[in-house]
């Protein structure tokens, strides 16, 4: 039951994601027209040596999102940690729990 709640779970999840990607990639492609022809017909600018410096657009966006991810796994490592460590409790708790043993944790922890 819990495997097959677990499975509808990830298989909505991945529609979502994939109608969500349809609708990116349909606004992409619309930025992506407009962008080539603001582009055409906007005039050359002058260089600015100052702007070497500074990062592109693209560069902020990906340094951003790296940080977040890092940020996201480091989150889930510890919540993953912290589940671990109720396991003696939410065994007798929840049925379907996997009884985790003091000498386990204390392994775990030692490793």
């Amino acid at each position: 039951m819990a495997r097959s709640y677990l499975k509808m779970v990830d298989d909505a999840g991945d529609q979502a994601l994939s109608a969500l990607k349809q609708a990116e990639d349909a606004v992409v492609g619309a930025v992506q027209q407009a962008s080539d022809f603001v582009a055409d017909i906007l005039p050359d600018l002058p260089r600015n040596p100052l702007a070497e410096s500074i990062p592109t657009p693209r560069e902020t966006t990906s340094t951003g999102f790296n940080i977040a991810e890092k940020f996201l796994a480091a989150s889930k490592e510890y919540t993953l940690e912290l589940l671990k460590a109720l396991e003696p409790v939410t065994a007798k708790v929840f049925w379907n729990a996997k009884k985790t043993s003091k000498k386990a944790s204390a392994s775990t922890k030692a490793a």
